[in-house]
């Protein structure tokens, strides 16, 4: 519901740093958390791959992604923020 919220009303009232984080710490909880709920047997896996895909996304290496599908049409964005990987690493599976 704070992923919900957020998403779709906080940021677009304050868009700051704190909406920012807010997201990815919701994000970074209820992504993996609904899916371990559906594959409980790959609960790790899902918890490992998730935190793989974010430090991912929020480089500048999937640049090449955004670049292909803004071209395509598809528009998505992110912003490089290297400081947002503190968040990964406050969210692991206890």
């Amino acid at each position: 519901l704070l992923l919900l919220v957020n998403d779709f009303y906080l940021k677009f009232e304050f868009h700051n740093y704190l909406t920012g984080k807010l997201s990815d710490f919701a994000g970074l909880f209820a992504f993996p958390f609904f899916f371990s709920c559906l594959f409980p047997k790959n609960s790790k896996l899902i918890y490992i791959l998730t935190g793989i895909l974010f430090v991912f996304w929020k480089s500048s290496f999937s640049q090449t992604i955004f670049d292909f599908a803004n071209s395509n049409g598809i528009g998505i964005n992110r912003v490089v923020d290297y400081s947002d990987l503190i968040t990964e690493s406050q969210c692991r599976k206890p």
